[in-house]
């Protein structure tokens, strides 16, 4: 189905559409006999839902006329609720879109916004809106952002937001939405550059997302006034209710690092939050390990067991983000002249779908999908990291020069965030004796061009650990054994993408990720298996956070506190400072 819903209906179509609602002309499908959540009114209805191929035509007690070809699903026992939005998807986190889409839509997402970075960064234009496209053809609705910044400060990839090419991506029918902004400072501190793609953004009538977390009502102000309409940070009540006064839409997440919502629930109950038709839900780009429980579906279950109303828990996944998007006209609730997606609950306490129909077809039951969904051409696209090296990584390109005063050592006290502190570390004949928990690490370029080199402790101890999953695109590598570090990084690099984990000599995993480094092939089920493993590995290894998948992912993300590894080396975000810089590497 075409994303540009009011061309997708023909004339014609649209003629028989309302013949079916008159009973003059037979239904294509008659869902008989289910309770029908009326998401508009909060009501629970015993109705029948008649559809006219993939739209519905009318919802009441009345029969319709039908004939020979009329499908007839018995729903007699089941409650009918609207397929679930997902806001805020990044599918990019070991999973592809492709995968993702799959995954979400046999838990009853049948709509999702995906973020574009990674392919807007390396792709050219026409390939990434090649992608746009081919998403477009599957039974779950594939929508997208068009992000306004690489939230990592290199120029070459800063170079690559262009006027015309921010344009073109915002004109495309199935970009809803710019963002999720984290150049915002520079932008509420008068940088043409930012306030130019903000206002191309405004000019699109797109959603402005951002990217705020923590921020003060003053700064929040400041961005709305750019134009940002919708956050996706708040870690706790008054946040939201910050955001909520300041006229954003608020979506609340429950992620593998910020796994709040719960907490938020019970935080704007507590508050005696009154309207809820303006916050969403999201798992924000949550990698496989943790989407075992669910999608969109168990976030639902987590707020009603944290004890929000079962009807505002199903608006908030489902009308809410189509009013938001400007979809209500066809999704987001069951009635007349909307596209047939439409979930069978068992009891409307348990959000996980026993069926999925989207599009008017039954396309998932039990978890399982059960339609035939498109072939995907990933080579047509070239999704290759074609620019990454060779595996010629050398053992002693991770060697440290001792400085004269203390090293400046990285300190991962969260899953995201990092602090630095200056330490003197023994040395023996020259070279650092890593106390026990400290691990060596290096932010390698794709092309063998340059490494920045430092010291990291509160990762764990491993001998060795590879990962093309970086939000540069570079390559992160960790551990205690250069040897073993050179190993670990060119058998990523062989893979053309990839994490890879040594210890002891063997190595113990290795999880090859061939769609731009950062993307696998496999599906859902084997990800799980392989995330989970690798989580267990690093946690047996001293890793104590929630998310070391995430942890590698934005170990080069400068747009977050406090200390990063860049192409210029060790950096102090907050000041700009470099710490230790990265050293040139010769090609060979």
């Amino acid at each position: 189905m075409s994303q540009t819903f009011h061309r997708s209906i023909s004339q014609e179509r649209l003629a028989q559409l309302i013949s079916v609602s008159r009973f003059t002309t037979p239904a294509t499908t008659w869902i008989r006999g289910a309770l029908v959540l009326q998401i508009y009114t909060g009501e629970l209805l015993r109705q029948n839902v008649v559809l006219f191929e993939d739209r519905i035509a009318y919802v009441g007690e009345k029969e319709p006329l039908t004939d020979a070809h009329t499908q007839i699903i018995d729903a007699e026992g089941f409650t009918l609720v609207p397929g679930y939005i997902e806001p805020h998807a990044h599918s990019f986190q070991v999973y592809n879109p492709q995968t993702l889409s799959e995954f979400a839509l046999a838990q009853g997402t049948t709509v999702l916004l995906h973020d574009n970075l990674p392919f807007f960064l390396r792709l050219p234009q026409q390939q990434m809106e090649q992608l746009l496209q081919v998403m477009g053809n599957m039974p779950v609705k594939n929508f997208w952002w068009a992000r306004l910044d690489p939230q990592v400060d290199q120029p070459q990839l800063n170079d690559q937001f262009t006027t015309e090419r921010i344009r073109q991506t915002l004109e495309n029918p199935a970009v809803l939405q710019a963002g999720e902004l984290t150049y915002w400072k520079e932008a509420i501190n008068g940088d043409e550059t930012m306030i130019a793609r903000i206002w191309e953004a405004r000019q699109s009538g797109k959603r402005i997302e951002t990217h705020n977390p923590g921020a003060s009502v003053e700064t929040l102000a400041a961005v709305a006034a750019a134009g940002a309409t919708g956050c996706h940070e708040s870690i706790n009540a008054e946040e939201v209710m910050r955001r909520l006064r300041l006229g954003y839409y608020a979506t609340l997440r429950h992620s593998s690092i910020r796994p709040d919502l719960p907490e938020l629930i019970k935080g704007l109950q507590a508050l005696d939050c009154r309207m809820w038709d303006r916050m969403m839900l999201t798992t924000d780009g949550s990698p496989p390990f943790f989407l075992a429980s669910g999608f969109t579906d168990h976030c639902i279950r987590l707020a009603m067991e944290a004890g929000l109303d079962p009807v505002l828990a199903y608006r908030m996944a489902t009308l809410n983000p189509a009013v938001y998007y400007g979809l209500d006209q066809h999704l987001g609730g069951i009635s007349p002249g909307r596209v047939a997606d439409l979930l069978f609950l068992e009891d409307l306490r348990n959000p996980t779908p026993v069926k999925v129909m989207a599009n008017g077809q039954i396309v998932a039951e039990n978890g399982r999908l059960t339609a035939d969904l498109p072939e995907f051409d990933w080579t047509s696209l070239d999704m290759t990291p074609s620019t990454m090296m060779e595996p010629r990584v050398q053992p002693d390109w991770f060697e440290l020069v001792p400085p004269d005063e203390k090293m400046p050592v990285i300190q991962l006290v969260n899953a995201v965030i990092t602090l630095v502190r200056n330490e003197m570390l023994p040395l023996s004949d020259g070279q650092f004796q890593l106390p026990e928990g400290y691990m060596y690490i290096s932010l390698l370029h794709q092309g063998g061009e340059w490494i920045t080199t430092g010291v990291i402790k509160g990762f764990g101890q491993v001998d060795a650990l590879a990962s093309s999953y970086t939000l540069s695109g570079d390559l992160v590598i960790l551990g205690r054994d250069p040897r073993q570090m050179a190993q670990a990084a060119n058998q990523v690099l062989s893979n053309r993408g990839g994490i890879c984990l040594y210890q002891n000599g063997n190595m113990v995993h290795d999880l090859p990720l061939p769609l731009l480094g950062t993307m696998s092939l496999q599906n859902m089920d084997v990800l799980m298996k392989e995330t989970s493993r690798f989580v267990s590995l690093m946690q047996e290894a001293g890793y104590d956070f929630s998310d070391p998948i995430y942890s590698l992912l934005f170990l080069s993300a400068t747009h977050l506190p406090k200390v990063r590894l860049s192409p210029a080396g060790i950096l102090d975000v907050n000041t700009g400072r470099l710490l230790i810089p990265s050293r040139k590497l010769t090609k060979q």
